[in-house]
């Protein structure tokens, strides 16, 4: 773990990303120099030998009766042309092959064919798990015929075939009983995948049906044949590449102030809030926070509406894998703009990029790209509170604060975002639910956006301008999400880390995970969180998370 060392104070760092991946490639390299060393006459004798006389051997190939007849079929299809001077390359019999294809595992055969069928509901679904029992209770639709045999005989899970992705959607919008097993391909962000126990597809390629045959040789049968096989008999269906799957983990308020501060500093322990959620944030390409409160020199830690932070707190954004600060909040010029600067700068020097507020009007209008893995993703943020209502958190010519919002401003950054990146994500600080009812009770009408001012109405329109993801960051009490256009909103997310435990709905939140794939925006995970009067977050019980997400859609209905 990294450390870095601001005002005289030092900071841990988790590791982000893929550092072990990007290891282990030049770990490759190098095996490769070393072997081309070790045999520097044998290949040069192979690279340099001319005229070789052509070879091509013909191989039978046989099916056990447990393989289905669809990948019979297929298989056949995708090899027939490989055929040279007249003479096949491989030719199918009914035993005694060369090769023979089966759909069990043994100890001397080897895999030749893997395909993984994912579970999905609409992202609306209640339903955020399942397993291979479960599956069979369900209304199951693939996307092709080949599939229906095998699940039948391999799985017991009776599936039908619908026509297209669009149908499956609408089916599966119908019902949380109506689920798909799909490939990857055929994944989009209008569909929930559904963890396999407790592994999430996106992050295990294990998490899902598996469909797997293997092959073995006959007796004196070179192990070329069936890589020449394995390459022409898939079903073209792709997976996940590791080097260029982009995560991205984007939350709710954090504001260590007040109470929780009150906390960290009987406890001397700075990274207290991160403890129990810090790692899986950090377990990102990129680390996204909407922090409201400045680190204020010489911080007084108060009750009240008047926040500051004690630099020592930064430990816990750090301990959370932070790259990215959003600083649309209302409470960062709580003590000055001065400090917000400062804080700014500590953002900057720890390595941390921000947007949706900066050190004046123009920074803080600024757009932040991000471009990893072959995804850029755009990043602009707008104060539509205190624009509105003319407080004094809003940016001006030489004063730190948050973006100001206009429709004429917001249509322009949408337009110049689109042309320069794949990705187009735009965070609200709206106004805020009053959701604090007296006693700790459920209080629906916070889960839904505000109807006055219109908060669906701002959010839209972002949509409709061509913003792909729209998030409210204002909320202290997580807000419903819908499809919209051709993209999602999420209307608010909750508290992150804060000192607001008295209230169910404060002590709700949720964290969304993005992925992302050679600039195509391919599904968001969300993870409900709860926050007891410890005031350390925690992943939330399945009671917890089914509570919240009931309260969501029913908000949403």
């Amino acid at each position: 773990m990294k450390s870095i060392v601001i005002n005289d104070i030092k900071y841990k760092k988790p590791p982000k990303g893929r550092l072990s991946l990007y290891a282990a490639i030049l770990g490759l390299v190098g095996s490769l120099v070393f072997v081309y060393i070790q045999n520097f006459n044998t290949v040069n004798t192979l690279i340099t030998f001319h005229n070789p006389k052509i070879r091509y051997d013909s191989f039978t190939v046989a099916f056990e009766g447990s393989v289905p007849e669809e990948y019979k079929t297929l298989a056949m299809e995708n090899v027939k042309d490989m055929v040279f001077e007249k003479t096949e390359r491989f030719k199918f019999v009914d035993s005694k092959a060369d090769i023979t294809i089966q759909s069990e595992k043994t100890e001397s055969n080897v895999e030749v064919l893997s395909e993984t069928l994912i579970p999905v509901g609409h992202l609306y679904s209640l339903k955020t798990a399942t397993d291979e029992e479960d599956i069979k209770s369900m209304n199951v639709y693939v996307l092709s015929d080949t599939y229906i045999n095998f699940l039948k005989d391999q799985y017991g899970i009776n599936a039908q075939k619908i026509e297209s992705v669009d149908a499956l959607v609408a089916k599966m919008k119908e019902s949380d009983s109506n689920v798909g097993l799909i490939t990857y391909d055929s994944l989009n962000f209008s569909m929930k995948i559904l963890k396999v126990g407790d592994q999430y597809y996106l992050d295990n390629r294990e998490a899902g049906i598996h469909i797997r045959f293997y092959a073995t040789l006959a007796q004196g049968v070179d192990s070329y044949a069936l890589d020449i096989l394995k390459k022409n008999i898939s079903t073209n269906s792709s997976v996940p590449d590791v080097a260029s799957l982009l995560k991205l983990n984007m939350s709710g308020v954090v504001a260590i102030s007040r109470d929780l501060g009150a906390k960290i500093d009987s406890l001397q322990n700075y990274d207290y809030p991160a403890e129990k959620l810090g790692q899986f944030l950090a377990e990102a390409d990129l680390t996204h926070i909407s922090n409201e409160v400045s680190f204020v020199d010489g911080c007084i830690i108060s009750t009240g509406m008047r926040f500051c932070a004690k630099d020592k707190y930064m430990g816990s954004i750090t301990a959370s894998g932070v790259d990215i600060v959003e600083l649309t909040g209302n409470h960062n010029n709580d003590y000055g703009s001065a400090s917000n600067g400062r804080s700014i700068e500590m953002y900057k020097a720890l390595g941390m990029d921000y947007f949706g507020g900066g050190l004046n009007n123009e920074d803080a209008s600024k757009i932040l790209y991000k471009e990893i893995d072959g995804t850029k993703i755009a990043f602009i943020g707008y104060n539509w509170y205190d624009t509105t209502y003319k407080t004094g958190a809003i940016a001006w010519n030489d004063k730190p604060g948050a973006n100001e919002y206009s429709v004429e401003k917001m249509k322009a950054n949408i337009a110049e975002a689109k042309s320069k990146a794949d990705v187009v994500i735009v965070d609200f600080q709206f106004q805020e639910c009053y959701c604090y009812p007296d006693g700790d009770v459920v209080y629906p009408i916070c889960y839904k956006p505000l109807g006055n001012p219109d908060q669906k109405g701002v959010f839209r329109k972002a949509i409709d301008l061509g913003a792909t993801i729209v998030i409210g960051t204002q909320a202290h009490q997580p807000q419903t999400y819908e499809l919209y256009g051709d993209g999602v909103i999420y209307y608010g997310l909750g508290n992150l880390y804060f000192d607001q435990w008295n209230w169910i709905g404060t002590r709700q939140a949720m964290i969304l995970t993005h992925y992302f794939d050679n600039g195509e925006y391919i599904n968001t995970k969300l993870t409900p969180i709860y926050m007891d009067r410890s005031m350390q977050p925690d992943f939330a019980t399945k009671a917890q998370a089914d509570q919240l997400l009931k309260s969501l859609k029913t908000a949403r209905d």
